[in-house]
Formats: C-alpha cells, structure tokens, sequence
C-alpha cells in the first residue's frame, strides 16, 4: 500500500471539470484510440492531480493517522494558492504548468516533503535500478534522501495530461484542448489531499481532503 499527498482540484471547479471531461474521452482528431489509450493509461491510474509529495509506503511502524497529523499541521499553517495554468511541457511530457511564479506552491511541496520523509519506508533495490540510469548526480541523492528524484529545488508543479507524444500527437493534443484551455481559471489551491494505492499497480483513490489554513481535527 502506498500513500501521496497531491492537490486535486475541488469537485466541481473548472479545472476538476476539465480534468473529468479530458480522462473521459476515448481519443482525439489524429490519434487513434489504442494510441491514445495507452498515452493517458497512467494519468488515469494516479488521477487528475498535481504532485506534492510523491507515493511512498509507509515504514513499518508509522500509521495513517501519523501521517494525517503531519499533513494536518502543515495544511493549518499555509494558505490558499491561485496558480494559472498553461500546456507546457516537462521534458516529454505535456503537462498543464503555471505560467507565473511558483515559488508557493513549491514551498508548500518542501513542506510536504520534509516533513513526511520520516513516515517513509526505505525504497527498494528494483525502484532504485529502474529509476537511477536516468537520474543526474543530484537527482540521484535526492531519490536516495527522499524516494523521489523531483523534490526540493528540483521539483515544478504539473499536472500531467499524457506521457510522451510525437510532434504530430502533440499538436492534435493542443488542437483539442485549445477551446478549454482559453476559459480555464486559475488553479485554487486549497488543500491537501492524501491519496491512495491499496495494492500495487491499482487506482489511486482519495482518501482526504484536508483544507489549507483551517482549524481541522486531528
């Protein structure tokens, strides 16, 4: 079982819709559906969302409610975050990426990921031999500190829209989702929400949805 803490936007807001409406087509003009099925397999699997702390299994002696607390505490003591958004890519993959500053939201990801490094179960050999080849020296120590190679300075908030695509793809992507990205509002920025995977290679399902700047329970 592995956790992840992601903001995922609020049901019902323009961009959770434009997530929903992107995940439920079969393809588009210029891809065909095997294609295109294949290209958002894993967006679908991990959900429309944004990394902030990526998904790691708990250590042996830590619990759910460990890590609520810390995600609780750090949600108490940020605030809400308006982020606009514009196709990019990241590396070969298209993303929706902000087009302003994003020292916030990074800050809030450091947060995320310092504070709940030591929930953290070792990675394993296989994650390490898989991951390490296409790492540099940085990223490399930064997957050994924290099992995950894009953190800290290296980290940029994404949300993911389908893994590497040909020039000819790329821009039947951008043709389709022009109309949507020109009324698309900013990101909202709200809370925390922890994520999870009940056994390896399922769904990721929300667990929690955690308020930044509120008075939650604990």
């Amino acid at each position: 079982m592995r956790y992840a803490v992601y903001f995922c936007p609020a049901a019902g807001s323009g961009l959770d819709a434009f997530g929903r409406t992107w995940l439920s087509i079969e393809s588009v003009p210029g891809i065909a559906a095997e294609r295109f099925g294949a290209l958002t397999a894993n967006v679908r699997r991990y959900g429309w969302h944004a990394t902030l702390c990526a998904p790691f299994a708990l250590a042996g002696s830590a619990t759910y409610e460990d890590l609520r607390r810390i995600a609780v505490d750090i949600a108490r003591q940020a605030g809400a975050i308006e982020l606009p958004l514009q196709l990019d890519r990241l590396g070969a993959f298209l993303a929706l990426r902000p087009s302003v500053d994003e020292r916030g939201v990074k800050q809030l990801a450091e947060h995320c990921v310092l504070h709940l490094n030591a929930l953290r179960a070792p990675g394993t050999e296989e994650a390490w031999q898989r991951r390490a080849p296409q790492l540099d020296e940085t990223e490399m120590a930064l997957f050994r500190d924290y099992g995950y190679p894009y953190v800290l300075d290296r980290y940029r908030f994404h949300m993911t829209l389908c893994a590497p695509v040909s020039d000819v793809e790329e821009k039947a992507v951008r043709d389709w989702l022009a109309p949507g990205l020109a009324t698309l509002a900013p990101a909202h920025i709200d809370a925390l929400t922890i994520c999870r995977e009940a056994a390896a290679g399922e769904l990721f399902e929300e667990i929690e949805r955690i308020p930044l700047g509120a008075r939650n329970g604990s």
